[in-house]
């Protein structure tokens, strides 16, 4: 480089090509939002998230579901998110980031357009943001709280699977510059079928068959699943990932582990940013929180984590009572020893928040308001910041015979000094070993709850309201199919939906009657033929309901009905295996050219060059390369013989007057509303010439999943 460039030119030539993007997942609006003391929570946080955006001058924001905690948030809450919205991201800062790529296949509303580039609106600060399983559409419509905020121009919602059988992601192309991006994002979906569609092959990553975005583009994909293995299906094992992915930004998990992890894949990385509102008094949520500063140049990328300010101290512990001192049968020994536990955790709470406010201050950056500071402590009036109630939990093992006492008499005293007085302490006993190899029968819930040998706390400790519910669904009903009157009772109580069992009796019901021959003889009605096509009508609604829904099917068809879904899991059998046995011998995307791996760096730097190799020459025979599967109903750019009209969007000459600004032609937008081929030029082509060719090419991708990608008795891991 030439010594004689100034630093300030060289700084803003890497601006200029450097995507910036605030990172965050799980705020989970409304939490809480009812409870006098951490009812603004929250809203604060996410106000705080809103500011960093502003202050940092970032792109635009992107996040990684359950942006509400309700799937039906309450009129207040839509109004205070709308509100900040409207403050922090409404501008008129003019955006250098262009998208190339069709937007109606992104954004699926009436209106197909990101809403920064929409010439009705001016917004500074866009925010691109997938659901989660909290805010995940559902109910009459299909509608979900974020589609709401994304009809009204406030924030740009994407990755909305609408084939839940054959899933195809198309990426937003952006540039930004020399710099592009291609944007995935896959919103929540069941992790039980999710996890058996893309076992299969059938989710597929559509990529671009352009050689400059398919070797130059950093390839960024936002996901809303478990990432920890809670069951056999119940989980996305990070194996399931395609090698051509550089970045994955994993929400759902509330841990923060921000830094990017490496994978098995070389060069991917995952970054969990974790909750920014703490919604479960666990270890987890216990750990520092931050968002995320993205910069991406060429591809290369850094992360850096920004700690959030306004969230609420939270202190985490563990007593083991056999540990201690303390004599089996005093109780009042127990709660003078725990008292002096919760004295030390606020102490160590404020010590924290000290600490933390003093590293503001040296790092020179200005604090947020917080509006936590309401719930002062009167101790705490002397303090220059005052430090909002703070949160604390301890897990009490009170295994060996200890008594325990009521917690919620134990909290009175801490009313003025934590904000969850009601539930400091979480009792519980250490699970034996088990003496043999025999499996012990689990008890029912209803059996633990008649059990007089433990105390009330304990029963209740040991089962769950859904455990009820499974233990009344498993016995045989002679009308309603188990698996789909479980869903409807969980719509109701997790998704707020009040119609959900109305409708699902309604539905049994009419189709039960439409089960009868309307010539049928009043003298065939016997008791024995009602019953018989009752039963015929709720096996065919529950494999139904299985295989579309949950992604398995129940374990017999007779009277003996399984209680849900939820319990059953897809074997490792020959699925799928007759049917794809001709599809191995298919042209793979990167046949044209591999990429390199991105890894994190200090600083941007020059793009570096990949060296060209071939697919097989790296592939392995039973890995997961979802991205080179394809799907019959996938909309892309298909060959003159098999596709009559393409759906792509050409390039306009000008970007539209969203702006007073005017901008060089340089700087002009990738795409438009026309509906004609998009390409990746800089300049708009006439209808009658398609010189560049379409961004996505079918020839390059199968048309049909292959055998390879049936169920495996083990992961195996690509080389």
């Amino acid at each position: 480089m030439d010594s004689n460039i100034p630093d300030a030119a060289v700084d803003e030539d890497i601006y200029a090509n450097t995507f910036k993007i605030l990172i965050a997942t799980d705020n989970h609006i409304g939490y809480l939002e009812d409870d006098p003391v951490r009812g603004q929570d929250s809203f604060a946080t996410f106000e705080e998230i809103l500011k960093l955006a502003q202050h940092h001058e970032v792109d635009f924001i992107l996040l990684g579901g359950d942006l509400f905690h309700h799937n039906r948030p309450s009129r207040t809450c839509l109004y205070q998110t709308m509100g900040l919205l409207r403050r922090y991201c409404m501008g008129d800062k003019p955006s250098k980031v262009w998208i190339a790529s069709d937007q109606s296949e992104h954004f699926h509303d009436d209106f197909t357009t990101a809403n920064y580039l929409d010439p009705n609106l001016n917004v500074s600060y866009p925010v691109f943001s997938i659901h989660g399983n909290h805010d995940d559409p559902n109910g009459p419509g299909n509608l979900c709280a974020l589609q709401l905020l994304s009809v009204t121009g406030l924030i740009n919602y994407f990755g909305r699977a609408h084939d839940i059988q054959k899933m195809v992601v198309e990426p937003i192309l952006m540039t930004k510059g020399t710099s592009k991006l291609a944007l995935y994002g896959l919103g929540n979906v069941r992790d039980e079928r999710l996890h058996r569609v893309w076992r299969d092959g059938h989710v597929q990553f559509n990529r671009p068959v352009d050689e400059n975005w398919l070797d130059d583009s950093f390839n960024l994909l936002t996901l809303h699943q478990n990432r920890v293995k809670h069951g056999p299906t119940s989980y996305i094992p990070e194996a399931f990932l395609d090698d051509f992915l550089d970045l994955v930004l994993w929400g759902h998990e509330h841990d923060c582990r921000i830094d990017p992890e490496h994978t098995s894949h070389p060069g991917l990385t995952i970054t969990q940013p974790g909750s920014s509102v703490a919604t479960s008094l666990s270890e987890g949520e216990s750990l520092t929180k931050h968002v995320g500063l993205l910069h991406i140049t060429g591809n290369d990328y850094t992360l850096d984590k920004l700690r959030l300010a306004t969230v609420r101290p939270f202190e985490f512990t563990s007593v083991v009572l056999n540990q201690t001192d303390i004599p089996v049968n005093d109780s009042k020994a127990c709660q003078r020893y725990l008292q002096k536990v919760v004295d030390d955790l606020i102490r160590r709470a404020k010590i924290n928040w000290e600490e933390q406010q003093q590293d503001r201050i040296i790092s020179g950056v200005s604090q947020m308001a917080n509006r936590n500071n309401r719930d002062d402590n009167d101790d705490d009036n002397d303090d220059t910041t005052t430090m909002p109630l703070p949160l604390i939990r301890i897990r009490v093992d009170y295994t060996g015979g200890y008594e325990i006492f009521n917690p919620l008499q134990f909290g009175q005293q801490y009313t003025n000094r934590v904000a969850n007085p009601k539930d400091m302490l979480k009792f519980q006993r250490s699970k034996a070993a088990p003496a043999s190899h025999s499996r012990k029968k689990p008890q029912s819930a209803s059996a633990i709850l008649d059990d007089l040998s433990s105390s009330i706390p304990e029963r209740l400790d040991q089962i769950k309201v859904e455990d009820l519910v499974n233990e009344f669904l498993n016995r045989d009903l002679a009308l309603f199919p188990e698996n789909e009157l479980e869903e409807a009772v969980k719509m109701f109580v997790d998704k707020d939906d009040k119609d959900a069992i109305r409708r699902f009796v309604n539905k049994s019901i009419n189709q039960i009657q439409a089960s009868f021959p309307g010539s049928t003889d009043i003298d065939v009605l016997t008791a024995e033929y009602v019953e018989r096509r009752a039963l015929a009508t709720k096996n065919s609604r529950m494999e139904a309901f299985a295989r579309d829904y949950a992604g398995v099917l129940p374990a017999n068809h007779g009277n003996d009905q399984m209680g849900g879904t939820s319990g059953q899991q897809p074997q490792p059998s020959n699925e799928d295996d007759g049917d794809d046995d001709d599809n191995d011998d298919l042209v793979m995307i990167s046949d044209m050219a591999t990429h390199k791996r991105r890894t994190p760096a200090p600083t941007p730097t020059k793009r570096k060059q990949r060296t060209p190799t071939t697919r097989t020459s790296r592939r392995h025979t039973d890995d997961y390369e979802d991205d080179e599967q394809d799907d019959d109903d996938m909309e892309v750019e298909m060959e003159p013989s098999t596709r009559t009209a393409a759906k792509r969007r050409t390039a306009p000459s000008r970007p539209p007057p969203r702006r007073t600004t005017s901008r060089a032609a340089s700087d002009a937008p990738l795409h438009t509303t026309d509906p004609t081929t998009t390409t990746t030029t800089h300049h708009q082509d006439s209808d009658d010439e398609d010189d560049e060719g379409p961004l996505f090419d079918a020839s390059f991708l199968p048309t049909r999943t292959t055998s390879r990608r049936s169920l495996p008795s083990t992961l195996s891991l690509r080389k």
